[in-house]
């Protein structure tokens, strides 16, 4: 995205100074006939648009940010949260806001302890967490409540924690939606499998087990059992998971729908395909790279969609409402809108997703 146009680049090219620009935006006259000319003709020409967070507190203060979230690449998950979190910071760059990464690899609960004890020293304004571990973000947000610094989350609702605003898909329902879609897609008298992921600590992702709850309440309340049986794939090792996977359905040859928990699906996927095995239904989560080629390929049936680039976009702006005017929401907790992506809508994504 091109860069906006500051209040400080505007009162260059005016010739006036910062506060003229500020008092003129903000209708507060004491200005000369002159200045507003010369700052209104500067404002037609470079179409700039007030923004309603632009004020003279903000341009005279700066705030630090972190932001600590999974390592964010390009066409996974967390890449596309991080666009949605710098897409916001553009379009508020009036507003002097520091930024730092504070990353952590999302399958090791070592790695996420080790970011989170380092965001006290960097002294923050308020952080952005997309939670992963349970125990290890409640342990962080008791150190900031501690310090008065506001936070918001991403991705996860963590319990006994107590978050400026929220923003992230309704977990449960999502699993109850998987739950749902299994057993429209399968024979009622097939098995179904759930696959979580492997991680190094004692300690699973909060994301998987709220989608597991849903999942499994979804099942409880039918008029009829399903067997499920549950497995665990290594993200970090996908050669040992491909063995793996294949052991596990020749082990369970009833199996004929498979929920992946996470946005891995398609390593699933690519070990039933390497198999000549067509007959299992998969359903995952997320737009990611790897999974849109699946759902092309017709070898994933249906993706769960978080918008996650709208949850790292509306995390920022909520940042903001509280440092600039300490707004404090009623409603904490926005749930994102959970779409079903199946091969004959993909196309209509594209907006959220390079091929």
């Amino acid at each position: 995205m091109a860069r906006q146009v500051k209040i400080k680049d505007i009162a260059q090219m005016a010739g006036v100074s910062a506060g003229t620009v500020d008092r003129i935006l903000h209708n507060r006259g004491n200005v000369s006939s002159k200045s507003r000319e010369a700052v209104e003709k500067v404002l037609a020409e470079t179409g700039y648009k007030f923004n309603i967070h632009t004020s003279a507190v903000s341009l005279k203060k700066a705030y630090k940010l972190v932001i600590a979230i999974p390592t964010a690449i390009d066409g996974e998950y967390w890449g596309t949260v991080r666009k949605g979190i710098e897409h916001a910071l553009d379009e508020y760059s009036d507003i002097a806001i520091d930024c730092e990464y504070a990353f952590y690899n999302q399958f090791d609960i070592f790695s996420c302890r080790n970011s989170f004890r380092s965001i006290a020293e960097k002294k923050p304004s308020a952080v952005i967490i997309g939670a992963t571990f349970a125990s290890e973000t409640v342990a962080l947000c008791r150190r900031l409540d501690k310090e008065d610094i506001p936070y918001v989350f991403v991705d996860s609702v963590i319990d006994k924690t107590n978050p400026s605003e929220t923003y992230s898909s309704d977990q449960n329902a999502c699993g109850r939606i998987v739950g749902r879609l299994l057993n429209l897609f399968t024979p009622k008298d097939a098995e179904l499998a759930v696959f979580g992921s492997r991680r190094i600590g004692n300690e699973r992702a909060n994301n998987s087990m709220t989608r597991m709850k849903g999942l499994m309440e979804y099942f409880g309340s039918l008029g009829y059992r399903r067997i499920i049986k549950e497995s665990r794939i290594s993200v970090q090792e996908p050669e040992e998971s491909k063995k793996d996977i294949i052991r596990f359905l020749e082990d369970n040859p009833a199996v004929k729908g498979i929920a992946v928990l996470n946005s891995r699906g398609y390593i699933v996927a690519d070990s039933l395909a390497a198999c000549g095995i067509k007959d299992i239904r998969l359903v995952s989560f997320d737009l990611t790279v790897n999974n849109i080629r699946c759902v092309k390929d017709g070898t994933i049936s249906a993706i769960i969609c978080q918008r996650p680039e709208l949850q790292g976009f509306h995390a920022v702006k909520a940042i903001i409402r509280t440092l600039l005017y300490n707004i404090k929401e009623k409603n904490v907790h926005h749930f994102m809108p959970t779409d079903i992506v199946i091969k004959e809508n993909l196309p209509m994504y594209k907006e959220i997703y390079v091929e």
